[in-house]
């Protein structure tokens, strides 16, 4: 299986936070594992890591991405507005740039779109450009209409048929 590592920015380059050791899920494009206890590296070099394995959805089209959180009660997500992935080959890292906005919910169909008073104070300081802050909507809507749609990454079956292939190429090593 391929390790992998993921890097997000904020737009003016600074580094935003980093997941260290993610693999590709063999045979599903765009999704990354995360084992429980993995270290993610904030910008400021603290740690955190979630005790349940997360699924991570990326797509190289997409303004956002989405951690499908694989609790073992439920199933909920955090969703962030963000930049199309990118990936190096070369260093075999996934970047891109968070946009501030997250949407969190979970498998019951409950959510909320969060950190928008974020958005506004970075898209100044920063100097959002037209065309970004056009995105930045665009992608906060289309997430939502999926997420109340059960569609893409909310499909109720797509964390088990995730897990499954997961599974299944662990037991193939």
């Amino acid at each position: 299986m391929k390790e992998v590592r993921m890097q997000s920015y904020k737009h003016d380059g600074r580094e935003h936070r980093r997941w260290v050791h993610l693999f590709e899920v063999p045979g599903e494009k765009g999704v990354l594992w995360i084992d429980p206890n993995t270290p993610v590296v904030e910008a400021d070099g603290k740690e955190w890591s979630s005790p349940f394995p997360v699924i991570y959805w990326v797509s190289p089209e997409k303004w956002y991405n989405v951690a499908v959180l694989c609790k073992e009660e439920e199933t909920a997500y955090y969703c962030n507005i963000a930049s199309p992935i990118e990936y190096d080959e070369a260093t075999q890292t996934y970047t891109f740039i968070d946009y501030d906005v997250d949407l969190l919910g979970n498998e019951h169909g409950v959510y909320e779109v969060v950190d928008e008073e974020e958005l506004t104070e970075h898209a100044h300081a920063m100097k959002y450009p037209p065309d970004v802050l056009l995105k930045i909507a665009e992608a906060t809507a289309e997430l939502v209409a999926l997420f109340e749609a059960q569609e893409g990454p909310f499909e109720p079956e797509a964390r088990e048929r995730w897990t499954e292939a997961w599974v299944e190429a662990r037991r193939g090593e």
